[in-house]
């Protein structure tokens, strides 16, 4: 039914933030490893210092950072090795440093751009609004909306601006405006020129300004992106999902299966494309919504539809107490009380899920990586 939806577009969603990462580009031609390690670790160690003067991190956290990163620094000093994706900030971090950095770069790169961005505009004033904002570790609405109609004021000026258009169109993700990133990302790749990077957040911006659906345009650039780099992940996941939505499960199937057998063990979207699999195999059997039902579903008002998809939950949730053995379930289950805002639900039936699996060392970790994809711990 129209729970199948909801599944397949919070998937989507999921997979997005935990596949971006993946998306980083290479490093460039003819730089060497070596260099480029030594590099990145001397820029890290300028960020956190950076960071910590902005009062975005406590000067204890900020110590503990950089002296990992020097420890790494020195490391690869002496043996020149390949830079690591990136830099694990220590324990004694934890969530909250990651998330709050994660939350705030788009943010953060904006108010630069404000500060230092096109030749010819002076920005100091913004900069010192920024860095006032960011002290105060607080950055509301309105004050984002600021910085973003400044930056949208800059570019009516200077359109062929590349850089504020790649600076302003995460921002605009963050907040919601998927259809202006998608805009923005596809000027920035046309100003700047064609990159893994730009092609991804243009085709992730389209899909979810059009509520998860992998649309043409959104289909091309992902295909573009394999043509540059055939390994990626993220391009072959919606590609995939593409191929679901467009009622060719078989052809869906095994295409998240190929993604299946390549993923390392741990890898943290594994669940999610395992989930995958398992609704695509049971609407093959006959046990998924038919056209009819979605129809059906399609012409309730909204009231009525929120209603007839917390029955379902509610419904799974009965089944899996009759039978917890059932880790897609589970997962299906965790992830619906997460979208509709039930989390204490969440977490109990994370709790359950963990208790009637308990001898299934796979399916704990599969849990575990769900609870941490979703904020619920670990």
């Amino acid at each position: 039914m129209l729970l199948w939806l909801l599944f397949s577009v919070m998937t989507a969603a999921t997979l997005a933030l935990i596949l971006r990462p993946l998306m980083r580009p290479s490093a460039p031609a003819g730089e060497s490893a070596g260099d480029g390690t030594l590099a990145v670790y001397r820029d890290q160690l300028l960020e956190i210092e950076a960071e910590a003067n902005r009062g975005v991190i406590d000067a204890r956290e900020a110590e503990a950072t950089k002296a990992e990163i020097a420890r790494r620094l020195l490391a690869a000093a002496d043996t020149r090795e390949p830079p690591p994706a990136s830099v694990t900030a220590p324990p004694a971090l934890g969530r909250r440093m990651a998330l709050g950095i994660a939350a705030l770069t788009p943010i953060m790169t904006l108010a630069l751009y404000l500060a230092y961005g096109a030749p010819g505009f002076p920005g100091q004033p913004h900069a010192e609004h920024m860095q006032e904002a960011l002290q105060r570790d607080r950055m509301h609405t309105a004050q984002v909306n600021d910085l973003v109609a400044k930056v949208e004021m800059r570019l009516r000026e200077a359109p062929d601006d590349g850089r504020g258009w790649e600076v302003i169109a995460p921002v605009y993700f963050k907040i919601g405006r998927y259809r202006d990133a998608a805009d923005a990302f596809a000027r920035a790749g046309r100003l700047l020129g064609e990159s893994p990077a730009r092609l991804a957040g243009f085709a992730e911006a389209t899909v979810f300004a059009a509520d998860g659906i992998v649309t043409e345009e959104a289909r091309k650039a992902y295909e573009r992106i394999l043509e540059l780099d055939s390994e990626r992940i993220e391009p072959r996941f919606w590609l995939a999902l593409a191929r679901e939505q467009d009622g060719d499960l078989k052809g869906a199937k095994a295409d998240f299966e190929k993604l299946l057998a390549t993923a390392p063990a741990d890898a943290p979207w594994r669940a999610s494309v395992e989930e995958r699999v398992s609704a695509i195999t049971q609407r093959l059997e006959g046990k998924g919504p038919t056209a009819d039902d979605i129809a059906a579903s399609a012409r309730l008002d909204p009231a009525q539809r929120k209603a007839m998809i917390e029955g379902m939950v509610d419904g799974l949730a009965q089944r899996l107490k009759a039978n917890g053995n059932d880790l897609a379930g589970w997962v299906r289950l965790v992830r619906a009380y997460t979208v509709l805002q039930r989390g204490d639900e969440a977490r109990a039936a994370l709790a359950d899920a963990r208790k009637a699996l308990a001898t299934d060392d796979a399916a704990q970790q599969t849990l575990k990586q769900l609870a941490t994809s979703l904020g619920l711990g670990s």
